[in-house]
């Protein structure tokens, strides 16, 4: 019996020895490492769910996003094959299409399919305004749909398009609400605390300043006043397009008015020296200024000879056109309509050398190869022409050329303000 109690005793007694002297120390330490890699927190039903969901939630996004983009290429494809049908004057045709786009995009909270909803609707109402249709009021509805579904969106490229539908709807309405709309939309976007409208609201107000010049050529002047200002504020150097035609437009409203061109001129000569198109058409308004009181032959020739090879392609000569026609001296009168004629006959003879069309004046007629006079559909420039689907919503009033649109589709029908019905323009995709 004793011979166990000594054996165990010893055992007893080595074991407290090493503990002592640490030797289990290392054993301790793998054993406490190893425990403290496991879990301490016991997850929730829900919070494993959470964890469990995330491929499936990726799965779905990713899902979504292959029917949105099915779905603009199938709507991008319905409106190619509309305008097809449109250039055919298959509007039966194109109006199906058209609805069946808006129906299936009208619901959609993608910018990318709202885009194509607002096109469908623009050509519509398009399609809705001109012959045989002559529904302007159904047009009106159709740019009203637009405004609706964007009027408090807070994407840039719908608020534009918000813009544009505000526009084309005042248009066929009347001028007073066109000029109201001006004043809203400008009193809107200009608050815009991060500027991201800042060239939109630039152009809003040289439009502006164009649409008053029938109605108050003094408030015309005004507001291209308050643009030169406020970029003369900035301490800006290089002018936008759209500030280079504001002092070149209050040139000649100073000239129809009758007001000092100077200071026009002074910031012409500043900042336009370099434009290639700013020598001769501050020269073209100093003859028709000068035209009122002396006989300018020989600044006409001078014109002639320094600038033979231009042919004003972005100049409209309508207003100096009406201006001479209400002038009041028979000799001024006689002298600058004769002037103007020289100049018109110097934009468009390079376009046909048999044929010279006047559009800039109401008054003159198209004369063919064989000098027939042939009727000629009066022009009244609009500076609102075909402004959909532009970066510069608001294009240059005083291009008469054929203009290029960015859009999705290869063609689609001039804007119907221009008085041309079923005509067509080149295109290329913004999205």
């Amino acid at each position: 019996m004793l011979k166990p109690l000594i054996f165990i005793l010893i055992l007893v007694t080595l074991l407290a020895i090493g503990l002592n002297l640490g030797l289990f120390d290392e054993t301790i330490e793998k054993t406490t490492k190893k425990s403290s890699l496991l879990p301490n927190k016991v997850y929730t039903a829900n919070e494993t769910k959470e964890v469990d969901s995330s491929p499936i939630k990726r799965e779905i996004k990713n899902k979504q996003i292959n029917q949105d983009s099915n779905l603009s290429s199938e709507m991008m494809e319905l409106l190619r094959i509309a305008t097809i049908h449109f250039q055919k004057s298959e509007d039966s045709e194109a109006f199906e299409l058209y609805n069946r786009v808006i129906k299936k995009t009208q619901n959609s909270n993608d910018p990318k399919i709202l885009k194509i909803f607002a096109d469908a609707l623009f050509r519509r109402a398009t399609l809705n305004n001109i012959y045989p249709n002559n529904d302007p009021e159904s047009a009106i509805e159709d740019y009203g749909r637009v405004i609706d579904k964007f009027k408090n969106s807070d994407n840039v490229e719908l608020l534009k398009l918000y813009i544009q539908a505000r526009l084309k709807q005042a248009r066929l309405q009347s001028k007073d609400d066109l000029l109201n709309t001006y004043d809203e939309l400008i009193k809107r976007f200009s608050k815009d605390k991060e500027q991201r409208f800042d060239k939109e609201v630039e152009e809003l107000e040289f439009a502006q300043s164009f649409a008053l010049m029938d109605e108050d050529k003094e408030k015309a002047m005004e507001v291209l006043d308050n643009m030169i200002a406020k970029y003369q504020e900035r301490g800006e150097t290089k002018l936008s397009q759209t500030i280079e035609y504001s002092i070149l437009n209050g040139v000649e409203l100073s000239i129809i008015t009758d007001n000092d061109d100077e200071k026009y001129v002074k910031l012409a000569n500043k900042y336009l020296s370099k434009n290639s198109d700013t020598a001769p058409i501050l020269d073209m308004l100093k003859i028709m200024k000068d035209a009122q009181d002396l006989d300018q032959k020989e600044a006409i020739d001078k014109w002639m000879s320094e600038h033979k090879d231009y042919h004003f392609p972005d100049w409209d000569f309508s207003d100096l056109s009406e201006w001479a026609e209400k002038m009041e001296n028979p000799e001024g009168k006689k002298r600058i309509k004769e002037y103007l004629d020289i100049f018109l006959k110097q934009k468009y003879a390079h376009l046909n050398e048999n044929q010279v069309i006047y559009k800039d004046n109401p008054n003159q007629s198209m004369k063919n190869k064989d000098n027939e006079e042939e009727e000629v559909p009066v022009y009244e420039p609009d500076p609102y022409i075909n402004d959909y689907g532009t970066d510069n919503i608001y294009p240059d009033p005083y291009n008469t050329n054929k203009q290029t649109y960015p859009n999705p589709y290869e063609e689609l029908p001039q804007d119907p303000n221009d008085g041309v019905s079923h005509n067509y323009y080149e295109e290329t995709n913004p999205y």
